[in-house]
């Protein structure tokens, strides 16, 4: 199989990301196909249903829930994403009786986890057109909530450096404000783990009332957020105990931020790389030597 021109089907990546909308049977079947998706693959539906411990109807439920016709659809697509992208060996469940070192051990497993599928299942043609838009957009304007405001903060900070004209907004008031005074050649940013933060969704769809460009990234292929926009940027998160997939999710939103800087960043790069200059002399410069 030539898999460098197969594209991914992401069947985990929406399993992660639908995880929360499904039932709390259906939950724990998801995280158990997560786990063991190695030898899911290679098991009937019946097999499957008495090693999750639930019914073969559920797992025909579960199968359609999260898009797909049924167990045979969504068994054949997940074995085509392992042959592409196998899965990470490494137990990132944590246990009301790990020591702090197994906690390290297992909370960096699932952020590396999270990266390292985040690089392998990014659309890298989706990201080209986004770095376009950015690169082209005479205004963008980033909006999120929590901790997606600071990656949005992060996203600031490096356009820029790059010389864009750009604002971030949290604030849901300031948000509308904002999007309602885009205009065609404008952008705006969406940024949630979820997909689903009300103020982010309802200042992107108020942006493309303007006819602004909307660019989103999310966790959730199938939300609103990602409906909304005409590029979506989606990214793997593993969830832990004591810890939300959004933990891991953060450090992937990043990644991605960081992958459009340097993009735009070498597009440009004589432009670029001397305007960096001149922002790393002015810092240097107010740094304390003392």
């Amino acid at each position: 199989m030539n898999t460098a021109s197969t594209p991914l089907e992401n069947v985990r990546l929406k399993l992660e990301s639908t995880r929360s909308l499904l039932t709390p049977t259906e939950q724990r079947l998801a995280d158990f196909i997560l786990r063991n998706a190695e030898t899911v693959i290679h098991q009937t539906i019946q097999e499957l249903a008495r090693a999750a411990e639930v019914s073969v109807a559920t797992v025909t439920r579960f199968s359609q829930n999260v898009g797909y016709s049924g167990y045979t659809q969504f068994r054949i697509l997940l074995a085509k994403d392992l042959t592409l992208l196998p899965a990470l060996r490494g137990n990132s469940e944590l246990q009301i009786n790990d020591e702090v070192s197994t906690i390290s051990d297992k909370l960096t497993f699932a952020t590396c986890a999270s990266l390292q599928d985040t690089l392998k299942m990014v659309n890298t043609s989706a990201l080209v057109n986004a770095a376009h838009l950015i690169n082209d957009a005479r205004r963008i304007d980033i909006y999120g909530v929590g901790a997606s405001a600071t990656v949005a903060s992060d996203l600031r900070h490096k356009l820029l450096k790059l010389g864009r004209s750009v604002a971030v907004y949290a604030d849901s008031d300031l948000m509308i404000i904002s999007s309602s005074s885009l205009k065609s050649d404008d952008l705006a940013i969406g940024i949630s783990h979820t997909g689903r933060t009300e103020p982010v969704v309802a200042a992107m769809q108020n942006a493309a009332e303007t006819g602004s460009k909307l660019l989103a990234i999310s966790h959730d292929p199938l939300s609103p957020l990602a409906k909304a926009a005409h590029i979506t940027l989606n990214y793997s998160a593993r969830t832990t105990s004591f810890s939300s997939d959004s933990m891991t999710g953060r450090f992937a939103q990043l990644l991605i931020v960081d992958l459009l800087y340097t993009i735009i960043g070498f597009s440009h790069f004589e432009q670029s790389a001397s305007r960096m200059q001149q922002v790393d002399s002015q810092a240097t410069r107010r740094r304390l030597n003392r």
